[in-house]
Formats: structure tokens, C-alpha cells, sequence
């Protein structure tokens, strides 16, 4: 049986704990600042504070796990709080925000595993893992997984539309139907569906008294039934659009097509989970994890000492991420690509501008796009993104995932290696077509003098600088070349090697090492 509530004892006992809970959550303040307002400010994230509630009235519900106490301890938990305070203090100083969300839920987890052992953990394993499902992913898997979502939807509901009869064009993202395109954008791509339903569907397992594959199963449907559905709307959009001429992909329709859509996709995955319970799990509504067994004993608390141990480790936490987050990242030192050369290789260079919209949605601290012409030669077409400090949303897009957003089909890809200076550069190597066109695409991440074909390598690497140098700033090379029907690759990759190099040669200078 549970103490009660009134036990001074057991309050005495766990009071480390609670301590040591305390101040974890109020080193993490400022950081649930910043969540908050990503709640408040993006849509895929609005139904954060209705989960967060929802994940405090389960440890209510579950309290008897904790005021029953506990007489074990987890190593494994002293193991996550020093991991996770590691991984916090190094993702405030490198100016990286998605880790540390991670990290707190970590910490309170590794805080319960050591003072209480596998009964604590299971007290509030629950609630956080709902929590997991509120907090935005890291900038370079948010912006892989929209890209892709965009892809599939565009994909999806244009074949529905030739399905359906509609004479449709698709050129990547775009949907021409002739008197109107529709724009497949970041919006649309299915974010504003998926994330909310996928918390829906651990939160639908965690109602019923089922096995672990069924709630996995329950996540696998709300994922898909989220994705399908919106692909469904955008080809419903385009069947209206085709058949009326109204502006329907924009303004108060849309948004009012977009709620109905997704109650209708709430209600879908409801009815498809139904369907996979059996009448025995059905009758357990309620008692899943929501309710614990009335046969707990209480145990003879001997957590204090672990309890301790843990509020002291945190206290040597709280300064060092105070100490970390008073500290600045360093931007280092460099030129302007304003003064980049325009003559290289005999080519003259032709200076482009990325519209405003680009601009926004890039958020790089300076560019430069130029295309690099000579006669009787195709032209060279040089993009240089730079970041001073790459934190949450500001951090090089992958071209494998903006190149089909723009039109174009990947046909190859590959990772080669360029030498120069005595060193092999990893570079990524991509044949892109569209139509009769085909291009030769050769793209890197450079940061501190250090190439990078793999972004996720370049975002560890990122990482890795800001904890010890305080730096977290990068960029993207880009280098493309036309393939006519007279141009082998072999000419164009010998061509974009030897420009490749030359620009190898001027990055430091506005590139910093």
C-alpha cells in the first residue's frame, strides 16, 4: 500500500530528490522559454501545453508508484544524469537548442532510476515519453523530414489527380493544373498533421492494457493515416481548384479545409486502432498506463543516500550550464563574399540574387551565387552559404533533399574524394535530370578548414566545436555544370575539379579555418 500523502517520513527521504528535481527544472527555465514559444508559434507543436497537461495528470495517476517508495537504486540512472548533463552544458555552449529539451527529460529520468530503481523509472517513463512527441526535432531532421513529406505529397495527390482524370503538370513541389498552380509548400508538407497524431497514437496505447507491439502499431497508424490524409486534401484542393477556379489553396478555405481534414484524419486513426483491439482489450479503456494495480507494497525507503548523491550532482550542474550559457559563441573573423572574385579559371562570373523568400527560409549570414561563364564552355554555377552560428533553424539545407524540391530526379550519387594540399576531400557527387536537361551537381560542408560530404557528420562536428572552442559556424559549397548532349561527365567532372580546387584555394578568406 502507498504512504500517504501526509508521511512526513517519506517526505524527509525523498526530499533530495525533489531538490535535486527543482533545480534541474530551474537551470532549465530558460530553455522551456524557448519551447514554449515554439509551442505558441508553430503550428505543429499548438497541442504542446494540452500534452504537457496531460503527461502531469498521468504521474498523478501513477502516484502510488512513488509514495509506495523504494528500497533499490538504478546505476543506469547516475549513468543518464551524467550523460545528459554533459550532452546539456555542450549543447548551451554550442548554441545548439533541440538537445537540451532531450537532455531535461533524460535527467529526470536518470534522477528517478537511481533514487528508486526500475519503480521510480516507471513512474515517470510514461509521462516523458509523451513528452517526446512535443518537442521539435533538430533543424537538419525537421528540415529533411519536410522536404521528403513535400516530395511524397506532391507525389501522392498528383497521381490521384491523373487518377482522377485532372490534366496535371508536376514540376517538383509545383502542381501546374493550367489556370492555377498549386505550391506544394513547407506548410503543407504534413508537419502540421503528423506530429500531433503521432503523439495521439502512443497516447491511444497508453489507454488500453495492450502488448508493446500494439502500441508501436497504434504510432505506425497515426503516422501514416496523418501523411495519406494529407495528401488526400492536397488532391482535393487541386479537384476544386480544377473545377471551380477559386483560390482555394490559400486564405480562409484553406484553413478551414485543413481542420476538417484533420478531424477527419483524428477520427480515421481512431477507428483503425479500434479495429486492430480485441473485445477483451477494449474493456480495458482506462486501464492502461493510466491506472496502477492496487496490490503495490510499500518498501522500507532506502533512497536517501542515492538521493543525495544525485541533488549533488546537480548542484555542480546548475553553475556549469549558468557558466556555459553566460558565455558567447565565438564568430570568427572573415571577408565579405561581396568581395569574392568574379574571374576564375578564365570564366567571368554572373552575379544572382536568391529572392527574399529564399533569403527567409535559408537565414544564412551571407551567400554568394554566381555563374562562372567563358566562351564555348557550359557555365559553372558557384553557391556558397555561410552561417556564423548555426543553431536552431539557421544550419545548410541538404541539397540531396532541396535539388528534387526544386524539379529536378536524382539519377546518381555518390561520395568522391578530390585531392588537394596533400589531403582527399569528401565530396558529394550527384547527376540531377529534369526532362532532356541533366546537370553535374558536386556539393560539400566546410567548417574550420574541415570538409564534410555527410551533413549529419558536419552537425556533429558542429556540435563538437561549440563545447570546445565556442564556434558553431559553416557553410554549404555548391558547384554545378550543364551536361549537354555533346559534354561526357568525364569532361564536366574534370572541369568541376579543377574549379572545385581553385575555390578550395579562396575559401579560408571568407571561410574562416
Amino acid at each position: 500500500m502507498a504512504m500517504k500523502l501526509t508521511d512526513r517520513s517519506f517526505w524527509r527521504e525523498q526530499g533530495f530528490l525533489l531538490v535535486a528535481l527543482a533545480l534541474v527544472t530551474l537551470s532549465y527555465l530558460p530553455d522551456g522559454m524557448i519551447l514554449w514559444n515554439d509551442w505558441s508559434a508553430s503550428e505543429e507543436f499548438n497541442h504542446g501545453p494540452l500534452m504537457l497537461a496531460v503527461a502531469l495528470y498521468l504521474l498523478w495517476k501513477r502516484r502510488a508508484l512513488f509514495l509506495a517508495g523504494s528500497s533499490s537504486h538504478s546505476w543506469l540512472g547516475l549513468f543518464l544524469v551524467l550523460v545528459a548533463g554533459v550532452i546539456y552544458i555542450g549543447s548551451i555552449k554550442a548554441a545548439i537548442v533541440p538537445p537540451r529539451h532531450y537532455t531535461y527529460l533524460l535527467l529526470v529520468l536518470g534522477l528517478f532510476l537511481f533514487a528508486g530503481g526500475t519503480r521510480y523509472g516507471s513512474y515517470v517513463l510514461p509521462s516523458l515519453v509523451l513528452l517526446v512527441f512535443v518537442i521539435p526535432p533538430p533543424g537538419i531532421v525537421s528540415v529533411d523530414l519536410t522536404w521528403g513529406l513535400q516530395l511524397f505529397s506532391s507525389d501522392l495527390s498528383v497521381a490521384l489527380l491523373r487518377a482522377f482524370g485532372v490534366t496535371v503538370f508536376q514540376d517538383g513541389n509545383v502542381i501546374d493544373l493550367g489556370v492555377i498552380k498549386l505550391e506544394v509548400a513547407e506548410a503543407c508538407a504534413g508537419l502540421r498533421y503528423l506530429y500531433p497524431m503521432m503523439g495521439l497514437g502512443v497516447l491511444i496505447g497508453m489507454l488500453f492494457d495492450i502488448s508493446w507491439i500494439k502500441r508501436f502499431l497504434f504510432l505506425a497508424i497515426a503516422s501514416i493515416v496523418a501523411v495519406l490524409m494529407n495528401s488526400v486534401r492536397i488532391f482535393l484542393t487541386g479537384v476544386v481548384a480544377d473545377m471551380t477556379d477559386l483560390g482555394v489553396s490559400e486564405g480562409f478555405f484553406h484553413l478551414f479545409e485543413g481542420w476538417i481534414f484533420f478531424i477527419v484524419t483524428f477520427t480515421l486513426t481512431l477507428f483503425l486502432c479500434w479495429l486492430l483491439l480485441n473485445r477483451k482489450e477494449w474493456n480495458t479503456l482506462g486501464r492502461g498506463y493510466f491506472t496502477v494495480e492496487n496490490t503495490i507494497t510499500a518498501s522500507s525507503s532506502t533512497t536517501g543516500y542515492h538521493s543525495v548523491t544525485a541533488m549533488i550532482l546537480v548542484v555542480l550542474l546548475v553553475p556549469l550550464a549558468m557558466f556555459a550559457r553566460n558565455g558567447k559563441v565565438i564568430v570568427p573573423e572573415r571577408s565579405s563574399f561581396i568581395s569574392f572574385p568574379l574571374k576564375l579559371d578564365g570564366r567571368i562570373a554572373k552575379k544572382q540574387e536568391l529572392s527574399q523568400v529564399e533569403q527567409d527560409v535559408l537565414k544564412m549570414t551571407d551567400y554568394f551565387l554566381g555563374s562562372y561563364q567563358m566562351a564555348n564552355s557550359p557555365p559553372v554555377s558557384l553557391f556558397m552559404g555561410y552561417f556564423e552560428a548555426q543553431s536552431k533553424g539557421q544550419a545548410p539545407h541538404s541539397p540531396r533533399i532541396c535539388i528534387p524540391g526544386g524539379g529536378w530526379e536524382i539519377t546518381s550519387m555518390r561520395t568522391i574524394e578530390l585531392s588537394y594540399d596533400g589531403k582527399q576531400i569528401p565530396v558529394n557527387r550527384v547527376v540531377i535530370a529534369r526532362g532532356k536537361f541533366r546537370q553535374l551537381v558536386y556539393y560539400w560542408y566546410q567548417q574550420s578548414g574541415v570538409s564534410y560530404a555527410s551533413s549529419y557528420k558536419a552537425k556533429i562536428n558542429t556540435l563538437w566545436r561549440g563545447i570546445i572552442s565556442s564556434r558553431t559556424d559553416g557553410s554549404l559549397v555548391r558547384l554545378v555544370m550543364p551536361l549537354g548532349e555533346n559534354l561526357s561527365e568525364e569532361f564536366a567532372d574534370a572541369k568541376l575539379t579543377q574549379f572545385a580546387r581553385m575555390t578550395l584555394d579562396l575559401i579560408p578568406k571568407y571561410i574562416p579555418d
